[in-house]
This record gives structure tokens, C-alpha cells and sequence, in this order.
């Protein structure tokens, strides 16, 4: 036995419009979302910046590039953190304190002339890092997540080093 198909309506080329257009600003949003980059843990944060280190940040910061290591720009928080940020977490923070882990005779990797120290804690490839410029006046962090180690980090290691190097005064502090 056959079942009567049910009734279906064509819909108006207007109702359709009406439907699509309601609903652009939500897929739009959705394609803008996500969560700010946090940079206010206290590994990244030092009240002590003088004026001109912060003057010296925002220079710094004003001078990278849009795009770092072929991520897009993301949001910091909080905003008005001396930090920029891209892609799902990958940020440089501009005035961080001096790492705890950081001996007199530490090790730091040189990357294209800047001095990077990372923590022995976070030497394996599977978790997070915060890579210290230690050899610079204000110093430099840049948060890497897990998922962004290897090339990535890599590339933005490379980017970042021109501004670094230009922007901020260097001192000697690495082995």
C-alpha cells in the first residue's frame, strides 16, 4: 500500500532571499569567532615597565608583521596586554619578567642573531612553550602552543627576529 506524499510548497525566490539574508550574519560570526589568545598569566606579566620599555613595546609590537609564520591575526586578552597574537594561540608579549628557570650559564638557541631561552621543563616536543629573548631590553616572549611546534614555530622564530633585533636594545646574558 502505497502512503500519500505529503504536500510540499515551493518556496518564493523572495522567502528564500529573506532566509538567506537572515542568516548570513550568524555564518559570518561564526567564521569570525573564537577565543582571545590569553597573555596575562604570570610568566608573561611585569608590572615594573618603566614608560619608555612600554613606548618601547608598542613600537616593537606596531612593527611585526600582520601575518606571522602564515597565521592570521587573532585577538589578545586582555586588550590592552603589550602582546599580538595569531592563529589558535601563537603570541609574542613584549616586557615579560626574566624566566624562573634562567641560570647564570644558560643555554639559549640562536635563532637568525636573537638569543631564545626555553625552560628545560618545556623542551619536549609535546607541550606548550614560552620562548624568553633574554638577550633584550624589554624582553620578548613568544607563546607557543603544543600543536604549533615544528615548522611553525620555526617560521615565526625566523619573522620575528628583524624586529627584535631592530627595535630592542641587546644585552648579553645567554652562554
Amino acid at each position: 500500500m502505497d502512503r500519500p506524499q505529503p504536500r510540499v510548497r515551493p518556496v518564493s525566490l523572495r522567502a528564500r532571499g529573506v532566509v538567506a539574508s537572515s542568516l548570513l550574519p550568524l555564518a559570518l560570526l561564526a567564521g569570525c569567532g573564537g577565543d582571545a589568545v590569553e597573555v596575562d598569566s604570570p610568566a608573561l606579566a611585569d608590572p615594573s615597565l618603566s614608560d619608555a620599555e612600554r613606548a618601547t613595546c608598542t613600537d616593537f609590537l606596531d612593527a611585526l608583521p600582520e601575518d606571522l609564520a602564515g597565521l592570521e591575526p587573532a585577538e589578545v586578552d586582555p586588550a590592552d596586554a603589550p602582546a599580538k597574537a595569531w592563529g589558535d594561540g601563537l603570541a609574542v608579549v613584549c616586557g615579560v619578567p626574566e624566566p624562573e628557570e634562567l641560570a647564570p650559564a644558560a643555554e639559549c638557541d640562536i635563532v637568525a642573531g636573537v638569543a631564545w631561552f626555553v625552560p628545560p621543563s618545556q623542551r619536549d616536543e609535546g607541550s606548550d612553550l614560552i620562548a624568553t629573548a633574554v638577550e633584550t631590553t624589554p624582553r620578548v616572549a613568544l607563546v607557543v602552543p603544543a600543536e604549533y611546534r615544528g615548522q611553525i614555530a620555526f617560521d615565526a622564530f625566523g619573522e620575528l627576529a628583524e624586529p627584535v633585533r631592530t627595535h630592542l636594545e641587546t644585552t648579553r646574558r645567554c652562554s
